[in-house]
């Protein structure tokens, strides 16, 4: 009886601190984006983003110092908070982060290159490739993740392709209306941000709530 009292003790405590852990880890991935969000509405409203890029407000209006902030600190809160989620669930592809480590250099780099345009011109006609890059190695990293998450979670299928498709939709339509402009990583930002959110708070909730529910049946006195 002793030794089941200890076991059913130690079980109650793991039960008790992965649901504390998972608190943590849920405050940071949510903490992380909303940084990430509230960074790129503040940087890409410096100036009129129906008429610039991000590149230009932060290189043609003298902002080019705060540009390079904005992307070192969007390439660690976008790939934190996805290896959370990726963590989370097991996802477990080694060419996702892979992909997340891609995204994070390509978006720096973007930031970089206009910096060095005087002194080596050639580098400058790497920036819409890294543009691109960056864009793509996000749709390499995030884009089977969801498709992965749909099988596992059938009832999020729907949701996850709708919104995927809004935030596809709403960037193509700002690309042919607006051009090129601020609009496009705008929407690509705040669609993908607020995603992750949701993501981020329902997944891990229900793995709290699971602990909690494993702790009570440890602890049924408690109950």
């Amino acid at each position: 009886m002793e030794n089941q009292s200890k076991t059913s003790s130690i079980e109650r405590n793991e039960f008790q601190q992965a649901a504390e852990r998972l608190r943590h880890e849920r405050f940071w991935s949510i903490s992380l984006i909303l940084i990430l969000l509230l960074a790129t509405v503040i940087f890409g409203t410096l100036k009129n983003p129906f008429t610039n890029t991000f590149s230009r407000i932060g290189n043609y209006y003298g902002y080019r110092g705060l540009y390079i902030a904005w992307a070192i600190l969007i390439g660690f809160c976008l790939q934190t908070a996805s290896i959370l989620l990726f963590k989370l669930t097991g996802f477990n592809k080694k060419w996702a982060y892979w992909a997340l480590s891609l995204t994070s250099f390509f978006i720096i780099v973007t930031a970089l290159i206009p910096s060095f345009k005087e002194k080596w011109f050639f580098l400058h006609a790497m920036h819409k490739w890294t543009t691109f890059l960056f864009v793509m190695s996000m749709v390499t990293a995030f884009h089977p993740f969801l498709v992965w998450l749909s099988r596992k979670i059938p009832k999020l299928k729907t949701l996850l392709r709708n919104w995927q498709l809004l935030i596809l939709g709403g960037s193509l339509t700002s690309l042919l209306i607006q051009g090129q402009t601020g609009i496009f990583e705008l929407w690509f930002f705040l669609g993908l941000g607020s995603l992750m959110i949701y993501l981020s708070w329902i997944l891990f909730t229900e793995k709290i709530e699971k602990a909690e529910e494993h702790e009570q049946k440890e602890n049924p006195e408690h109950t």
